[in-house]
């Protein structure tokens, strides 16, 4: 069973969250021949302000729009 770790900002939705998990699965299948239902996909979500990049910490993710 393939596990799969995610670290996003804070802020999706439940279902972009869920369509995140879905695409991954789909992925390691197409990839390594696994089962979609096989698959074991952690998403761990944390402020902005915990990721960092160049040194400088990222804002709070917003939706587009």
């Amino acid at each position: 069973m393939p596990v799969i770790q995610c670290d996003i900002r804070e802020g999706r939705t439940q279902a972009q969250k869920q369509a995140l998990a879905r695409g991954i699965a789909q992925v390691a299948h197409e990839a390594i021949g696994s089962p979609p239902e096989y698959v074991y996909v952690l998403i761990r979500e944390t402020p902005g302000s915990q990721h960092f990049h160049g040194g400088e910490f990222l804002p709070d993710y917003r939706a587009e729009g």
